[in-house]
Protein backbone atom coordinates (compact mmCIF):
# COMPACT_ATOMS: atom_id res chain seq x y z
CA UNK A 1 0.00 0.00 0.00
CA UNK A 2 1.19 3.53 -0.76
CA UNK A 3 2.67 5.30 2.24
CA UNK A 4 1.16 8.74 1.45
CA UNK A 5 -1.98 8.63 -0.68
CA UNK A 6 -2.54 12.39 -0.57
CA UNK A 7 -0.92 15.54 0.76
CA UNK A 8 -2.56 17.51 3.58
CA UNK A 9 0.43 19.72 4.34
CA UNK A 10 -0.77 23.10 5.61
CA UNK A 11 -4.19 21.75 6.60
CA UNK A 12 -5.53 21.37 10.14
CA UNK A 13 -7.78 18.53 11.28
CA UNK A 14 -9.84 18.40 14.47
CA UNK A 15 -10.26 14.81 15.66
CA UNK A 16 -12.47 14.05 18.67
CA UNK A 17 -11.75 11.01 20.79
CA UNK A 18 -8.29 11.12 19.23
CA UNK A 19 -6.11 9.92 22.08
CA UNK A 20 -6.65 6.18 21.52
CA UNK A 21 -8.35 3.57 19.39
CA UNK A 22 -9.96 4.52 16.10
CA UNK A 23 -9.68 8.24 16.83
CA UNK A 24 -5.93 7.97 17.24
CA UNK A 25 -5.80 5.95 14.02
CA UNK A 26 -7.66 8.71 12.17
CA UNK A 27 -5.38 11.37 13.67
CA UNK A 28 -2.27 9.36 12.80
CA UNK A 29 -3.41 8.84 9.21
CA UNK A 30 -4.09 12.54 8.77
CA UNK A 31 -0.74 13.42 10.37
CA UNK A 32 1.10 10.99 8.07
CA UNK A 33 -0.48 12.88 5.17
CA UNK A 34 0.94 16.12 6.61
CA UNK A 35 -2.06 17.58 8.44
CA UNK A 36 -1.58 19.38 11.73
CA UNK A 37 -3.90 17.99 14.40
CA UNK A 38 -6.22 19.43 17.04
CA UNK A 39 -6.56 16.45 19.35
CA UNK A 40 -9.56 16.17 21.65
CA UNK A 41 -9.94 13.64 24.41
CA UNK A 42 -11.16 13.74 27.99
CA UNK A 43 -7.92 12.60 29.65
CA UNK A 44 -5.07 15.12 29.51
CA UNK A 45 -2.37 12.54 30.29
CA UNK A 46 -3.47 10.24 27.46
CA UNK A 47 -3.84 13.26 25.15
CA UNK A 48 -0.25 14.23 25.90
CA UNK A 49 1.14 10.78 25.04
CA UNK A 50 -0.86 10.64 21.81
CA UNK A 51 0.28 14.15 20.89
CA UNK A 52 3.94 13.22 21.41
CA UNK A 53 3.54 10.28 19.03
CA UNK A 54 1.88 12.48 16.40
CA UNK A 55 4.52 15.20 16.77
CA UNK A 56 7.17 12.58 16.01
CA UNK A 57 5.64 12.49 12.52
CA UNK A 58 6.65 16.13 12.03
CA UNK A 59 3.30 17.85 12.48
CA UNK A 60 2.01 20.43 14.95
CA UNK A 61 -0.46 19.14 17.53
CA UNK A 62 -2.73 21.10 19.86
CA UNK A 63 -4.48 19.18 22.65
CA UNK A 64 -7.71 20.04 24.40
CA UNK A 65 -9.43 18.06 27.14
CA UNK A 66 -13.01 18.28 25.91
CA UNK A 67 -16.06 16.41 27.17
CA UNK A 68 -18.30 16.26 24.09
CA UNK A 69 -21.40 15.89 26.28
CA UNK A 70 -20.88 19.52 27.31
CA UNK A 71 -21.94 21.98 24.60
CA UNK A 72 -20.09 24.88 26.25
CA UNK A 73 -16.90 22.79 26.39
CA UNK A 74 -17.24 22.09 22.67
CA UNK A 75 -17.65 25.80 21.89
CA UNK A 76 -14.59 26.60 24.04
CA UNK A 77 -12.59 23.71 22.56
CA UNK A 78 -13.18 24.84 18.98
CA UNK A 79 -12.29 28.42 19.91
CA UNK A 80 -9.08 27.26 21.62
CA UNK A 81 -8.14 25.09 18.66
CA UNK A 82 -8.68 27.98 16.26
CA UNK A 83 -6.65 30.31 18.47
CA UNK A 84 -3.79 27.81 18.53
CA UNK A 85 -3.84 26.65 14.89
CA UNK A 86 -5.55 29.49 13.02
CA UNK A 87 -7.94 27.32 11.02
CA UNK A 88 -9.75 24.00 10.84
CA UNK A 89 -10.06 22.29 7.45
CA UNK A 90 -11.27 18.84 8.45
CA UNK A 91 -13.30 17.36 11.30
CA UNK A 92 -13.44 13.74 12.35
CA UNK A 93 -16.16 13.65 15.01
CA UNK A 94 -15.05 10.27 16.27
CA UNK A 95 -15.74 10.43 20.03
CA UNK A 96 -18.27 7.75 20.83
CA UNK A 97 -19.26 5.13 23.35
CA UNK A 98 -21.26 1.93 23.55
CA UNK A 99 -23.23 0.46 26.41
CA UNK A 100 -22.06 -2.77 27.96
CA UNK A 101 -25.61 -3.46 29.15
CA UNK A 102 -27.98 -5.57 27.08
CA UNK A 103 -30.61 -3.39 25.40
CA UNK A 104 -33.44 -4.74 27.54
CA UNK A 105 -31.50 -3.76 30.69
CA UNK A 106 -30.60 -0.24 29.55
CA UNK A 107 -31.79 2.43 31.96
CA UNK A 108 -32.69 6.01 31.12
CA UNK A 109 -29.41 7.44 32.46
CA UNK A 110 -27.31 5.14 30.26
CA UNK A 111 -29.46 5.87 27.22
CA UNK A 112 -29.21 9.65 27.67
CA UNK A 113 -25.44 9.46 28.16
CA UNK A 114 -25.13 7.46 24.92
CA UNK A 115 -27.17 10.07 23.05
CA UNK A 116 -25.22 12.96 24.58
CA UNK A 117 -21.87 11.53 23.46
CA UNK A 118 -22.80 9.85 20.19
CA UNK A 119 -25.30 12.34 18.79
CA UNK A 120 -25.13 15.69 20.56
CA UNK A 121 -21.33 15.64 20.72
CA UNK A 122 -21.14 15.14 16.96
CA UNK A 123 -23.79 17.73 16.09
CA UNK A 124 -22.39 20.49 18.30
CA UNK A 125 -18.80 19.83 17.21
CA UNK A 126 -19.75 19.97 13.53
CA UNK A 127 -21.90 23.06 14.09
CA UNK A 128 -19.09 25.01 15.72
CA UNK A 129 -16.52 24.11 13.07
CA UNK A 130 -19.04 24.80 10.29
CA UNK A 131 -19.45 28.35 11.62
CA UNK A 132 -15.69 28.85 11.17
CA UNK A 133 -15.66 27.26 7.72
CA UNK A 134 -18.59 29.36 6.47
CA UNK A 135 -17.08 32.55 7.89
CA UNK A 136 -13.82 31.96 6.02
CA UNK A 137 -15.60 31.12 2.77
CA UNK A 138 -15.69 27.35 2.71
Amino acid sequence: MAENLFDLTGKVALVTGANSGLGFGFAEGLARAGSDIILWGRRADVNSRAADTLRSLGVNVHCESVDVTDEAAIVEGVAAGLAAMGRIDTVVANAGIASQKPFIEMDSETYHHLINVNQHGVVFTLREVAKHMVARGG
